[in-house]
């Protein structure tokens, strides 16, 4: 029995996730969420309360997976970058989810700020150099690199004067965040070498 509810608790959160990262919390809808996953609406609401609720434990529980998926690399900035950056452009339905939350769901979620401070534990104990506020900050621009050619305006490319951004001149962007790391943080560089998007 607990198995089979743990198996129904995975197939949920698995269809939330894909749910709220191509409709957000507003578009989203429990029945489509609950048709995916094989499930009954009253089992959402019996496993995971309302549908705000269930949209920050998905946000949460991507967060724990993203951290377990990418290794912590705080003796080579430059190649946890790297290895950040390829794992969110590997996977675009982690970053759509995560714009869908700083725009819809701004406030922390329940063991979201646990996650963080988690985190810069992890920073702190590696480099013992910084400040409280300095781990942050630094955590911060690391975290958060993988938006950028994201966010980085269409209209911006096209000023460029290329059509489109291919794996060429994706190849390109990432080994620019990545020289950028190296430069703030003033370490060698790094050893993870550049690879286009999309590409092992």
């Amino acid at each position: 029995m607990q198995e089979r509810a743990e198996a129904t608790k995975g197939r949920i959160l698995n269809a939330a996730f894909h749910e709220f990262a191509k409709f957000g919390l507003a578009g989203a809808r429990v029945d489509r969420i609950a048709s995916s996953a094989s499930a009954n609406k009253r089992a959402i609401y019996e496993y995971f309360g309302n549908k705000a609720e269930l949209f920050d434990i998905v946000v949460v529980d991507s967060l724990w997976r993203s951290a377990a998926a990418i290794p912590e690399r705080w003796d080579d900035v430059p190649r946890y970058v790297s290895d950040i950056y390829d794992y969110f452009a590997d996977n675009p339905d982690l970053l759509r989810l995560n714009l869908w939350r700083q725009l819809e769901r701004p406030e922390a979620a329940p063991g979201e700020v646990d996650f963080y401070r988690r985190c810069i534990a992890s920073l702190g104990a590696a480099r013992p150099d910084l400040s409280s506020a300095q781990a942050v900050d630094l955590f911060a621009v690391v975290w958060s690199i993988h938006h950028s050619w994201l966010l980085a305006p269409r209209a911006l490319q096209l000023a460029e004067g290329a059509e489109a951004w291919g794996a060429g001149r994706m190849k390109l962007h990432r080994a620019s965040m990545v020289e950028s790391l190296r430069l703030l943080t003033g370490e060698a560089a790094a050893s993870g070498g550049t690879r286009a998007h999309g590409q092992a």
